[in-house]
């Protein structure tokens, strides 16, 4: 069964770690074990969690009231999403989802042989999502399942009540599971919480990532209902077994300092911003203002280049890296990361002021 012709999470790994200057990065700049009060020679190696912390659910029902009985805590968030969403389509199901999107999610899904169905996030709308137009497409196609990111990657945009409101209504008449994914909702200040709560058929996925600093220890979670919870726990079981020790230890500390890591990665996101929109005044550059987190997808210069993959060869022969649209769907945007250190987001913006003002590269891309 065919994945993905745009493999991103492969590009990441390698491409998108190449060059000085670096606008590729979606998550906080790492945080240090102080920050979630950890020694790490206080860490063991035997310690055993049949699914978890069990101070994990406890903070989430204290924070949003969510029944423990509909957690699952995954490998990853990315892992939660597959227990939950392997859970849900039956083989050769179908899929609405999101474009411009985070395609990964579905990527994983499509081993289930399912078929795509895409939905437009239009940018001239500024990226809202019509839900009438979605209930309309869930209906037509019989879906089982809906896939959507809040706040919106590529873009940063957030769902409005308006568009809340929608999603309920669409739960709420089809009957189609909505499967969200909420990594970057945290970077909203206060933060609403998850979507799950306005219905059982939503589905939200987060965890310990984007806004923490903590991205490389794995730690995310789906909430849902029980009855699906105990079938995404089956996937699960066959699928990790169990959580690591050594992930677990450090999700129990870090659950004590969310708040700490939230405000952190928050300040990288709005100093962040701050720089890049008033560099960005200084050039026609076309995007959508990010409600939050550490990115935005503007369109690609047409003077300079036809698509975000010529784009970043441009940018690549100065040293500069940044993320081509086509891997959300839209190749004619790049993603660009603005949660580096203040100092080298300065730098890393000062070569793309010389990419965007050197008039031999617009001669040379009529």
């Amino acid at each position: 069964m065919a994945l993905s012709k745009v493999p991103y999470i492969r590009w990441a790994k390698y491409e998108g770690l190449m060059g000085t200057h670096r606008l590729t990065a979606s998550a906080t700049p790492a945080a240090d074990w102080k920050d979630i009060g950890l020694d790490p020679q206080t860490l063991a190696l035997t310690e055993y969690t049949p699914y978890g912390p069990d101070e994990v659910y406890q903070q989430l029902n204290s924070d949003w009231g969510i029944d423990p009985a509909g957690i699952v805590l995954g490998a990853s968030a990315s892992h939660a999403h597959f227990c939950f969403g392997a859970s849900i389509v039956p083989m050769g199901g179908k899929i609405i989802y999101e474009t411009p999107g985070y395609l990964p999610l579905l990527d994983a899904l499509s081993l289930l042989g399912v078929e795509r169905i895409p939905i437009a996030r239009r940018f001239e709308e500024e990226y809202r999502l019509d839900t009438d137009a979605l209930q309309e497409q869930v209906i037509k196609e019989q879906a089982d399942l809906v896939m959507l990111t809040h706040l919106h990657n590529p873009s940063g945009v957030a769902f409005g009540d308006e568009e809340i409101r929608g999603l309920v209504e669409v739960a709420e008449k089809t009957g189609c599971h909505i499967l969200i994914d909420e990594m970057y909702r945290g970077f909203l200040d206060p933060d609403p919480g998850p979507l799950c709560r306005f219905h059982p058929k939503i589905v939200s996925v987060w965890g310990i990532n984007k806004v923490h600093g903590i991205s490389q220890v794995r730690f995310g979670w789906g909430c849902a209902t029980a009855e699906l919870a105990d079938q995404a726990r089956r996937i699960f079981d066959s699928t990790t077994l169990h959580t690591s020790c050594l992930t677990d230890q450090v999700a129990r500390a870090a659950m004590n300092h969310l708040d700490h890591l939230q405000q952190r990665g928050r300040k990288f996101a709005s100093e962040g911003w701050e720089i890049f929109s008033n560099w960005a005044r200084d050039f026609d550059l076309q995007l959508v203002k990010p409600a939050g987190g550490l990115v935005c997808f503007p369109k690609v210069p047409q003077e300079i280049a036809k698509s975000g993959f010529e784009f970043r060869e441009v940018c690549m022969q100065r040293d500069l890296n940044l993320t081509p649209g086509e891997f959300f769907g839209a190749a004619d945007h790049v993603r660009i990361g603005f949660g580096l250190p203040a100092q080298d987001l300065h730098k890393a913006l000062e070569v793309l002021t010389t990419i965007l003002t050197d008039p031999t590269l617009r001669r040379s891309h009529p």
